[in-house]
């Protein structure tokens, strides 16, 4: 058993690549193993900006041999009746390159067949691997790639060197024009050697580039990382909070150093949220809070040098840190010139989408839509007449000066800009969340009126989309309309809003007449977000069908129906509830689509029986449901039908030739079944142990 190390060294690799890539090594690696007949104990991917790097342990020195088994004419024509071979029998052998006495006899489904049976020697693995390291590289997908002069290999950025290495040995191969070898390079301001890597050992390996400043192992760099950031932050007393730009800083450096720096004060009469922006997306540094939250002018810079050299970087980084607030500053004095109101104008000339007009178009269908959900919910007429004031400012933000540079931070300059020209503190806040959730994971507008909003902006996004056919398909949905449907499922959860989604849809539609968009396609695209979205929080899929047939309209009715269901399942009654209402339904379904049951028509006690029980515990069952107590009701039909139902198979004959009597016992099956199947769940669509999807 071997070891590899190979390690591609090149140009600065932008940051948001280099996960996904090695993602990618490891499994197009394990695949050329795989489809090589060969395997290993263990893979391990490292990387820094300038270089990606795969270590596998255990791989064998060749291929296992390969027996291989060609089937031939059937045995009575291959040997005649003194077993000796014919010429069918000769001409196969020579064929397959074998002895005729090499033949074997075998049976198969059609007979006795002679099977020339070829064992193939292993190929050695150094004389695999160079294809199959190679194939690996062209077959790694970059957001954008590069091409430099060469044979046209295209990557991220171009290669300056390769280490190739099977334990002691170089694996000889060739990358637009740069060979492999066992050589690399250390960091490029703190050490610059070439560095000759002697075997393909793991630790070697870390230690060889740690000398030169390099750690190469990313889980090293990012502790690093963390633990300077926090010995910084500690003297505040806060904390590390920016897990993702940490995994962003993680790649852009080799040899990390945190070093804490400051800024004039000043630049905390401008809102925090614009600072910490500056010093996020445009520097990729880490603000300073206090143990209340509250920024402090200092902020931390990982910096790619050692601590000695780290000092010099303070004042340069600080310099271009105070050029940035200096800007952010202007734009919020520049911009509370104007206040919201007066900017509502400029909303008709900024383009929402060409289809769908502008902005304050989009502003009066959010307006109309917030106040039909305002009617629905009986807000008074104060909320509403707040609601439509936030409704008419919430996008005027738009055209400030901050967030056409840090469209971020739409939503939260409306909130500053709004309390600063003295709107109402309800008004602020709704312009603010009514983004939200902006991602999943993100917290949910608290109040109201920030719901409502918040509703009104996605329900009018998704329908003025998909009345114009921008639906998502695949993995293609560059308007969001699945985040946007995953937050309306989140808030009219969380909320326990009782809104009826068709409603709002069908209300939401009517802001674009004539178009292209059906309730039925929107209603689809619902169900269908609300299956993957309980998928994934871990629900059983079959369980998720049964409760969507029963209805979603209510989308916080369905999640509780949904939860009542999936705790049944682990109770001992969960059988017995499920037969109920599958085998009415499996027969039920047959009875004619109007109708009722006549009482004269019931010949057999059984069914007088079970049709007295149905109109004892109808009611009762109605009543529990109607005040949401589903697991009192699902109770309370398994104790009213479990064995009367089984009693009525057993005793009475169902499909008899009279069809009023027929159609009559079916017609009794199936108000059964819809008194529990149409309100809470179709248990009908269970799938039994052992059968279908996991």
């Amino acid at each position: 058993m071997g070891n590899l190390l190979f390690e591609i060294g090149t140009e600065e690799i932008p940051s948001g690549y280099i996960s996904p890539v090695l993602r990618q090594m490891e499994g197009l690696f394990k695949e050329g193993l795989r489809e090589n007949r060969l395997g290993c104990a263990k893979v391990v991917t490292m990387a820094t900006p300038r270089r990606l790097s795969l270590y596998a342990e255990g791989i064998p020195e060749r291929q296992p041999p390969l027996v291989e088994e060609i089937q031939g004419p059937a045995a009575r024509v291959a040997f005649d009746k003194e077993g000796k071979p014919t010429k069918a029998a000769l001409g196969f052998a020579k064929a397959q390159g074998v002895e005729p006495n090499e033949l074997k006899t075998k049976e198969t489904p059609k007979g006795d067949y002679v099977f020339a049976i070829k064992t193939h020697t292993g190929e050695e693995t150094m004389r695999l691997l160079p294809i199959l390291l190679t194939t690996m590289v062209r077959s790694l997908a970059f957001p954008k790639k590069m091409k430099w002069k060469g044979s046209g290999l295209l990557f991220a950025r171009p290669i300056r060197w390769i280490v190739s290495l099977l334990d002691q040995g170089v694996i000889p191969l060739e990358l637009n024009g740069i060979t492999s070898g066992r050589t690399t390079f250390g960091h490029p301001f703190l050490s610059g050697k070439c560095l000759s890597i002697k075997r393909a050992d793991l630790d070697m390996y870390k230690t060889t580039l740690r000398k030169e400043k390099v750690l190469v192992d990313i889980e090293e760099r990012k502790a690093l990382i963390r633990e300077g950031i926090n010995k910084v932050l500690a003297q505040h007393g806060s904390q590390l909070k920016e897990e993702e730009l940490l995994e962003e800083v993680t790649f852009l450096v080799e040899y990390p150093c945190a070093v804490e720096c400051t800024f004039p004060e000043e630049f905390l009469r401008v809102p925090q949220e614009v600072v910490e922006t500056v010093m996020k997306e445009h520097q990729r540094y880490f603000p300073v809070e206090d143990a209340q939250g509250r920024l402090l002018p200092r902020f931390v810079v990982v910096t790619n040098r050692g601590p000695r050299e780290s000092a010099s970087c303070i004042e340069g980084n600080e310099r271009v840190l105070k050029a940035r607030l200096a800007d952010a500053k202007f734009f919020w004095e520049e911009d509370r010139k104007v206040s919201l109101q007066k900017r509502l104008e400029g909303l008709k000339e900024v383009v929402f989408h060409e289809k769908l007009g502008s902005y304050w178009e989009r502003v009066e269908r959010i307006d109309r839509l917030s106040g039909y959900l305002a009617l629905r919910l009986g807000l008074g007429t104060a909320e509403r007449e707040t609601l439509h004031r936030s409704a008419r400012l919430c996008k005027a933000d738009l055209l400030t000066q901050m967030v056409g540079e840090f469209p971020k931070l739409q939503g939260v300059m409306g909130y500053h800009y709004a309390r600063e020209e003295g709107e109402r503190e309800e008004v602020a806040r709704a312009i603010l969340e009514h983004y939200l959730p902006r991602f999943a994971g993100d917290r949910l507008p608290e109040t109201r009126l920030c719901t409502l909003l918040s509703l009104a902006d996605k329900f009018d996004a998704l329908c003025g989309c998909f009345s114009i056919g921008l639906v998502p398909t695949g993995s293609q949905d560059p308007y969001a309309l699945r985040r946007q449907a995953q937050g309306i499922i989140r808030i009219l959860e969380d909320k326990n809003l009782n809104l009826s989604l068709k409603d709002s849809l069908a209300a939401a539609l009517e802001n674009f007449p004539g178009r292209g968009a059906t309730l039925q396609e929107l209603l689809e695209f619902f169900r269908d977000r609300l299956y993957q979205t309980f998928l994934e929080k871990g629900y059983r899929y079959d369980i998720i069908n049964a409760v969507l047939a029963a209805g979603f309209d209510n989308v916080a009715d369905f999640s509780r129906r949904l939860g009542v269901i999936s705790r049944l399942s682990q109770t001992h009654e969960w059988q017995g509830l499920v037969t109920v209402v599958e085998r009415t339904f499996n027969i039920g379904k047959k009875a004619a689509a109007t109708g009722e049951v006549e009482e004269e028509l019931l010949q057999e006690k059984e069914e007088r029986q079970l049709w007295e029980l149905y109109q004892r515990h109808r009611d009762k069952i109605l009543s529990l449901i109607d005040k949401e107590q589903y697991e009192e009701a699902s109770l309370e039909y398994y104790a009213s039908f479990a064995q009367a139902v089984h009693t009525f198979f057993d005793k009475v004959f169902v499909n008899v030739e009279d069809q009023r009597l027929r159609n009559n016992r079916l017609l009794l099956l199936k108000n059964i079944n819809e008194l529990y199947a149409t309100k809470i769940a179709d248990l009908a669509q269970i799938v039994p142990p052992g059968d279908g999807e996991k």
